[in-house]
């Protein structure tokens, strides 16, 4: 099952930096911007505390399958400025962040922007992080 033509829940904070980054990569040519400005697009903007748990968005973690890998992966989605604990963070603008983005626990989305046909497995969703990171550039 793949989640990928519903809308996607985000805030409007969120849509917004999403936006600008978007944006800005689309200017540097980067692979993933025109992929990352289409799901911007189906977002659907929600406040913080009304996004639906079960949903893929920044600061939530993920627990992940990539087709053919073993053991899963748990990782935070992030914005990249929102860097604090690599091991534990997976960046929106990677493929595989990309992909996640707006899935639940059961869905599966080939991944965006690989040159193989992968696809991502979401096994677990939660939980989401809100309000305890500040990020990188804001203090």
């Amino acid at each position: 099952m793949t989640s990928r033509l519903s809308s996607i829940p985000m805030t409007p904070r969120d849509h917004r930096r999403l936006m600008r980054t978007a944006q800005e990569l689309a200017e540097q040519a980067h692979p993933l911007a025109s992929q990352l400005l289409h799901e911007l697009r189906r977002a659907t903007l929600y406040e913080p505390d009304q996004i639906p748990d079960l949903v893929v968005t920044l600061d939530t973690f993920v627990t992940y399958r990539i087709a053919g890998e073993d053991p899963p992966e748990r990782r935070m989605l992030i914005h990249p400025d929102d860097r604090m604990w690599p091991p534990a963070e997976l960046s929106v603008l990677t493929p595989v962040g990309l992909s996640l983005l707006g899935l639940r626990a059961g869905d599966r989305m080939p991944m965006m922007g690989s040159d193989e046909p992968l696809d991502v497995y979401v096994e677990a969703v939660g939980p989401r992080i809100i309000g305890a990171f500040v990020p990188v550039g804001i203090l």
